[in-house]
């Protein structure tokens, strides 16, 4: 499993490079950099020479992610099969339902696959430090997808 550190500043911004990792579908080094774009804006990416694309997408967060994820795998966009939203309490404001990350990722992986698309899924330790922080360890998933070549 590849660790790293990420290091921020004062302004939450992110001191030096996304350090690479290792592509879960060919197993080269990939670049890091972080993402631009849609609801991935300001999360972490690596690009693979292979071609594949990996995205840190934490399991709880399937849900949210899934088209961003398509989308940015350069695949079509489609909407996960999760649960209603149900209202907490009497409010009415409130709502929640229980997320199945893993049933999600299967269900993200057999889209992707149904387009032609290799899929993997890694995981990496991380070591987030910022200013008054004396460092948060944690193990991110990275979801690697590879879409089909032109003519594939």
């Amino acid at each position: 499993m590849d660790s790293f550190r990420l290091v921020f500043d004062e302004q939450r911004e992110l001191v030096g490079e996304v350090p690479p990792v290792t592509c879960g579908l060919c197993a080269a080094p990939a670049r890091g950099r972080l993402l631009e774009e849609g609801a991935l804006a300001g999360s972490f990416g690596w690009d693979c020479d292979c071609g594949a694309l990996g995205i840190h997408a934490p399991l709880y967060d399937l849900d949210e992610l899934y088209d961003e994820l398509l989308a940015a795998w350069g695949l079509g966009v489609d909407s996960p099969d999760v649960e209603p939203l149900a209202p907490v309490g009497a409010s009415g404001f409130l709502f929640a339902t229980y997320v199945d990350g893993h049933k999600l990722l299967q269900q993200l992986f057999n889209r992707a696959r149904a387009e032609g698309a290799l899929v993997a899924a890694t995981q990496v330790q991380v070591v987030i430090e910022a200013p008054r922080s004396a460092g948060l360890e944690m193990t991110w998933d990275v979801l690697w997808a590879r879409a089909p070549r032109r003519g594939e």
